[in-house]
């Protein structure tokens, strides 16, 4: 689900969606928090507004962060493959432990 699907849910105050990614989550909370609150006078338009930028760059920071993390889980398989066929250089060995390390 991408930015603008979870913003209009958050202003609308609905459930929020099964399944988002932790990013997803932490924005989509915050998100309808900030539109609860200035609806309410709780914070004025200019505070909302910069807590709302402040939610956007940390999204696309987990949205990155996420895509890196699956990519490494993709090589990792990839390498266990190499290595289960037989391919036993030592590159890919180090390789496979340094990501082995990575997800301790």
């Amino acid at each position: 689900m991408d930015i603008k699907e979870l913003d209009l849910k958050a202003k609308h105050n609905e459930p929020m969606p099964q399944c988002l990614a932790m990013y997803e989550q932490c924005y989509y909370i915050t998100s309808r928090s900030l539109y609860q609150q200035y609806a309410t006078g709780h914070i004025s338009l200019s505070q909302a507004k910069e807590e709302k930028a402040q939610a956007i760059k940390l999204y696309e920071e987990g949205k990155g962060q996420h895509e890196l993390f699956m990519g490494l889980f993709e090589i990792e398989d990839k390498l266990k493959q190499l290595k289960a066929d037989g391919f036993n250089s030592v590159l890919e060995f180090k390789i496979l432990d340094l990501i082995n390390e990575l997800f301790k």
